[in-house]
């Protein structure tokens, strides 16, 4: 799983995976073809002054590599943090005693499969955006030289040279391969990271239910012997709380940025779709869209599993516990009740941003027609 994802930060050496990890010549060109991006689009902007859905495009896609700009300090700021979520998700099996439990074995291996499918599906749609490279075969547009993309190299007019136009067209090709192996790495471990907390969660519940099997077999509040169970469930209830701040603390500013830029990307697609409906944007306003449903869809996931856990503790047979047990259980269900919402600063993480975005898409379009 983290492999795969090392193989795609590997693109652009941007493994931060390995503690040895260092800046190398590929690593430099990739951070200074995202840092000339505020110039690029400032040149670009400027000739395609007259052609106001050309310059509104060049805008959308210059807030893609704003959001690549903006996010590169995961890269290069929490390279720490990355490879300890990458280390308590290795770890969480053992914690939770995978090699004891054929039923905490299955669960597991359920949500490894379902992350490394997942991530996969979402790399592929990451890989759409490579739609843009048949723009000109397609949809070719002579106000901006028939090419991929409303970028041009500054000094290398794109129609006075056909090798002008080729070197162009590459770099064009390298900002759509950076775009996506820059983000799709963070996204990955952002998705793998909210899954990894609802099966920490389900796996609570799997133990809950073992425990009420216990207290069953057990005489009425004779269960101290059930003490060191209990114990180990409240410990791992405690362990994922601090697990999902450490993920919502290390993403939230990336949350910020993909709530930011999307809605600035959604707007500005929308003006260029409404001057001019047959256009090649449409590749980047499905991928923007697609990036901010996942993202909303897994923090609404989590919130609906959580919301859960405290039906699972007071569904066990508490009452035929011991009073000091029966207290565990009562903090540990006030502890339980807490949502765990991951924050993007002014918005909650979850489905109903991403509607409220949706709605207030549509209204913009409307009025725009």
């Amino acid at each position: 799983m983290f492999a795969l994802i090392a193989k795609h930060m590997e693109v652009l050496k941007l493994n931060i995976f390995k503690p040895e990890w260092r800046l190398s010549l590929r690593t430099v060109l990739v951070l200074v073809a995202i840092g000339f991006m505020p110039i690029l689009t400032a040149f670009s902007v400027n000739k395609y002054y007259e052609h106001l859905e050309i310059k509104v495009e060049c805008f959308t896609q210059a807030c893609t590599g704003a959001q690549v700009f903006i996010r590169s300090y995961f890269y290069l700021r929490q390279r720490d943090q990355c490879r300890q979520l990458a280390t308590e998700i290795r770890r969480q099996r053992i914690s939770y005693g995978v090699n004891e439990n054929e039923r905490m074995e299955q669960l597991f291996r359920r949500a490894t499969e379902r992350m490394l499918m997942l991530y996969r599906l979402m790399y592929a749609m990451y890989c759409g955006s490579f739609f843009f490279v048949l723009g000109p075969l397609i949809m070719p547009d002579s106000r901006k030289a028939s090419l991929p993309l409303a970028f041009r190299i500054p000094y290398l007019p794109p129609d006075e040279n056909l090798l002008y136009w080729c070197l162009n067209y590459v770099h064009h090709i390298f900002l759509i391969v950076v775009g996506i192996h820059h983000l799709a790495p963070i996204d990955g471990i952002i998705v793998l990271a909210l899954i990894s907390i609802c099966t920490r969660i389900s796996a609570l519940e799997l133990l809950l239910n073992e425990l009420d099997g216990k207290i069953t077999e057990s005489k009425w509040q004779q269960t101290e012997h059930l003490e060191p169970c209990l114990d180990r469930i409240i410990e791992l209830h405690t362990d994922m709380k601090r697990f999902a701040e450490l993920v919502s603390s290390t993403f939230e500013m990336h949350f910020f940025t993909i709530f930011s830029m999307i809605c600035s990307i959604i707007c500005m697609c929308l003006n260029v779709i409404a001057g001019q409906p047959r256009n090649s944007i449409y590749p980047l306003l499905l991928a923007s869209v697609c990036q901010l449903f996942v993202v909303c869809l897994f923090g609404n996931v989590l919130l609906i599993v959580n919301d859960r856990l405290p039906k699972s503790i007071y569904g066990i047979q508490w009452y035929r516990l011991t009073v000091t047990q029966q207290k565990k259980i009562l903090f540990l269900l006030a502890n339980a009740q807490t949502d765990i919402v991951m924050s993007a600063v002014f918005k909650p993480v979850n489905m109903t941003s991403f509607v409220a975005v949706c709605r207030a898409s549509y209204s913009y379009f409307t009025i725009l027609h």
